[in-house]
């Protein structure tokens, strides 16, 4: 992309359009940074919520097992379909907590992701541009 480097008649000019165009780049790199470390978070939670609910749905595999057997005391069924009642309600709110973020979002924050890549390459391509102006202009 050719800018109009006219507008820019010193090196004092060029130095504060350099500075104002850092600036702005370091929003847009910490903002990229800051997705990135989200998409972390996101994967070290799902690699989380995918361990907590294997674990569960052994459990759930274990009560049901127990609860198929024909000679169990009222006492021991009780306590056996309680528990499975619990675990799958935590397996459902971890199910909850693995999909919290919707299509939708999901596409969103990759649409935002490529629009602050696209502003960090016009960005540095108006640095490199500014600074080779500046370059040809008498001191």
């Amino acid at each position: 992309m050719a800018l109009e480097l006219s507008t820019l008649t010193t090196r004092a000019e060029c130095d504060e359009a350099l500075v104002d165009l850092q600036a702005e780049l370091d929003g847009y790199e910490q903002r990229t940074s800051n997705l990135e470390f989200s998409d972390r978070q996101a994967q070290r939670t799902q690699a989380d919520v995918a361990g907590q609910l294997a674990g569960v749905e052994a459990e759930i595999a274990a009560h049901t097992a127990i609860l198929a057997q024909t000679n169990l005391t009222p006492a021991l069924r009780r306590q056996s379909e309680g528990k499975l009642r619990r675990a799958n309600d935590r397996r459902d709110n971890l199910n909850d907590r693995g999909s919290a973020r919707s299509g939708a979002a999901r596409f969103l924050a990759d649409v935002d992701a490529e629009q602050v890549a696209a502003q960090v390459t016009v960005l540095t391509n108006a640095i490199s541009q500014v600074t080779a102006h500046r370059a040809t202009l008498a001191n």
